[in-house]
């Protein structure tokens, strides 16, 4: 008899002795009293609370021993069913008087006994589930992705998967960690922002109602060739320009690559469009614009930082464009203004149209000696620029919503840039030359 009242305890030793953990690890892991887990495993179910939260214990600590609790409840029923038996044998039969049967007589005591014994009954099976569920560790699991990905390529993924509901669920391991509510079933998703390369993402849910966390679901997303890249130069993902856009203004070009890459940015002209202005002097005499020849390349470059976002704006005159952009290594230097595209593999292009801008903008950039300037916008002088001598290296913004005038004191050192469009220095040494610049079309 004594080897099948302990068997229960037996179990749940040997179990947890093959997990390789002691007592007081499984009470920090699951928040149950080591002397209540060591009078399970001795078989002493005196030295227990009751038999409503023994059998809370008992599916908490069979859940984390990974054995079936029903089967470890069932074994707990027999074993104190069998211990009460013995206890009823061992007892000495008493004479029974021979009384005659009384009649069922009920009161109201006895009618208010009885609610209360089910009113306690009740309270105890409520306070049993309320403690099953607080020591219970949250369900979470991740249907998409159902596993690690090798090759992704785009730089946003949507996680979805279930939890409990209302539950918390919070990513982490990403340069933005999002957090969202799951819904009244259980049901999450979110939008995640990737970097190209290795992305390590936790899934973690927090229920509600206890504040107890999920076991941590992760997984490994790589965004772009799961292939060796080719050597020298880093994975690179263009967010913008967008394929076919058109523009009016400056072109911005962002993206995602490794850390700390330099990233070159060629733009090639395809069809050039009109200026969208044009320049006449004080006398009413044309100033030439220059136009781009087909084929003609701007350059520019930009530096990834540490969380691999990069981003640089470059002005474009009026056409149709191929923006190439492309990883080099760190210690290569930009290519010059006018070399060809880059070739280099992995290199991503853009096709852009570039309209004329709904007004005039540019610059007036003084050279290697000072000059006088005067400027005007629509018609009114610029506050704190029109009227002063400005010294050599100085760049002075120019904007309108239809026309500019710059008068230079001394034309030779003073190069104007309207649109993108490089119109060349005003004039020679010690003239002095008025231009107007108006907006067309």
């Amino acid at each position: 008899m004594t080897d099948s009242i302990h068997k229960l305890g037996e179990v749940l030793r040997t179990a947890r002795e093959s997990k390789g953990v002691d007592v007081g690890r499984v009470e920090r892991d699951t928040k149950i009293r080591s002397r209540y887990l060591s009078a399970l495993e001795r078989g002493d179910y005196r030295d227990l609370p009751g038999a409503v939260y023994t059998k809370g214990f008992l599916r908490n600590y069979g859940l984390y021993l990974g054995l079936d609790p029903e089967y470890l409840v069932d074994l707990y029923r027999l074993e104190t069913g069998a211990a009460a038996a013995e206890r009823v044998r061992s007892t000495p039969p008493r004479a029974r008087s021979k009384r005659r049967p009384r009649a069922l007589v009920v009161t109201p005591g006895a009618i208010f006994a009885a609610i209360l014994t089910i009113g306690v009954a009740l309270f105890v099976a409520y306070l049993g589930y309320e403690f099953v569920t607080f020591a219970r560790t949250p369900d979470l699991r991740v249907v998409d992705p159902a596993g690690d990905i090798a090759s992704w390529g785009e730089l946003r993924y949507t996680i979805r998967g279930t939890t409990e509901p209302n539950s918390r669920v919070t990513i982490d391991g990403l340069s933005e960690n999002p957090v969202v509510t799951a819904d009244a079933s259980g049901n999450f998703q979110v939008v995640v922002q990737l970097v190209p390369g290795s992305n390590v993402i936790t899934v973690v849910a927090t229920d509600p109602a206890t504040q107890r966390d999920s076991m941590k679901v992760t997984r490994t997303i790589i965004v772009g060739s799961a292939g060796s890249p080719t050597p020298g130069a880093p994975s690179v993902v263009v967010n913008t320009p967008a394929d076919k856009a058109s523009l009016s203004g400056p072109l911005t070009v962002s993206g995602f690559a490794s850390p700390g890459a330099t990233l070159r940015i060629a733009a090639r002209l395809l069809t050039a469009a009109s200026a969208g202005f044009s320049v006449k002097t004080a006398a009413g005499a044309a100033v030439h614009v220059p136009s781009l020849a087909i084929g003609a390349v701007r350059s520019s470059s930009a530096t990834a930082d540490l969380l691999g976002a990069f981003s640089t704006t470059m002005v474009l005159p009026p056409g149709t464009w191929d923006v190439t952009v492309s990883g080099e290594p760190a210690t290569t230097s930009p290519a010059p203004s006018g070399a060809s595209p880059p070739t280099a593999a992995g290199a991503t292009t853009r096709r852009v149209t570039v309209k004329p801008a709904s007004g005039v903008s540019g610059t007036a950039v003084i050279g290697k000696a000072a000059s006088y300037l005067l400027v005007l916008r629509d018609g009114v002088p610029v506050a704190g620029v029109s009227g002063r001598v400005f010294p050599p290296g100085r760049t002075i913004p120019l904007t309108a919503r239809s026309s500019i005038v710059v008068r230079a004191g001394n034309a030779a050192v003073v190069t104007i840039t309207i649109n993108g469009i490089t119109l060349g220095v005003m004039g020679g040494a010690g003239e002095v030359v008025e231009w107007h610049i108006q907006r067309t079309g």
